[in-house]
Order: C-alpha cells, then sequence, then structure tokens
C-alpha cells in the first residue's frame, strides 16, 4: 500500500513537469551504487527533497532502532541518507531551504522527525497544490501592493 501510495505521489508530480526521482525507477543505476543513486540529489542543492514521512520511515529513522538494523540493508540505507540531510540542515544553521516533509497517510506529527518539527510539514493528498507550489517555489498568497502614504497634516499647539 504505502510503494503505491508513493507511486501515484511520483506519478502526479511528473504528470505536473517535476522531474521525480525515487529509487524504484533507478533499478539499473542502483544495481552499481544503491548510495550513489541519492547522494547526487543530495550534493546537489538545485535539488529539493521530498522526505516521505510513515510510520515505517519513523521507526527505520528513530535513533534508538539503529542498533537493531544491522541486517537491514535497505534501512541501512535509509538512515545513511537521514544522516546526510540532518547534517545538512544542521550546517544550515538550522534552517530548512529545501526539505519539504510529506506525512502520507497514516503517519501523524508525531512521525516527523525533530529537526524537522518547526518546519512546514504537507499532508499527502489534501496538500497536494500546497506541494505543487512549493515545488515551483511560489508562494501561495501574495500581499497586495503597497499604497502611497496618506497625506496627514499637523498642527502647532
Amino acid at each position: 500500500m504505502h510503494v503505491r501510495e508513493i507511486l501515484n505521489f511520483v506519478s502526479l508530480l511528473r504528470g505536473n513537469g517535476f522531474d521525480t526521482h525515487i529509487d524504484q525507477f533507478e533499478q539499473q543505476y542502483r544495481s552499481i551504487s544503491k548510495i550513489d543513486f541519492m547522494e547526487k540529489y543530495i550534493s546537489e542543492k538545485d535539488y529539493l527533497i521530498i522526505i516521505v514521512i510513515s510510520p515505517k520511515y519513523y521507526e527505520t529513522v528513530k535513533p534508538c532502532q539503529y542498533s537493531s538494523i544491522k541486517n537491514d540493508e535497505s534501512a541501512l540505507h535509509t538512515v545513511y541518507i537521514y544522516k546526510q540531510l540532518q547534517n545538512e540542515y544542521i550546517q544550515n544553521g538550522s534552517k530548512n531551504f529545501r526539505f519539504i516533509p510529506v506525512l502520507f497517510p497514516g503517519a501523524k506529527r508525531s512521525h516527523v522527525p525533530s529537526w524537522l518539527q518547526n518546519t512546514h510539514v504537507y499532508h499527502w493528498p489534501q496538500d497536494m497544490q500546497d506541494i505543487l507550489l512549493r515545488l515551483m517555489r511560489v508562494e501561495k498568497y501574495n500581499p497586495p501592493p503597497v499604497g502611497k502614504l496618506p497625506t496627514i497634516f499637523s498642527k502647532r499647539i
């Protein structure tokens, strides 16, 4: 179910003109190196990175779980990527310039990593339009233009 939901999400993004990449689409490339696939997108700062938040993701990346995933290669890669993203966030002075956390069905705000709690978190599929706006780097609301200041006369006392 989770994979199907991600594929629907990616299909929507690609259908709306976003050149979206996920590991399921990069099987041949991943056979060369599973980490190199994501390293490319992590190291190039022009890419926005969507962090899909699910209960499974939370269970994989929460700190007390690290010791219990030694034999799960996929989980190890997820933790490695998670740490890369967290390091970038810290190096940016705890300012989020390019990570877009998206809660998928079944996930709660408490599943969002603590270091992303102070950033805007989107809900899939409810916030679809807002996610698209964020990816386009467009504000949802634009302020009206600033008018001329009024002329005010003061009287001497």
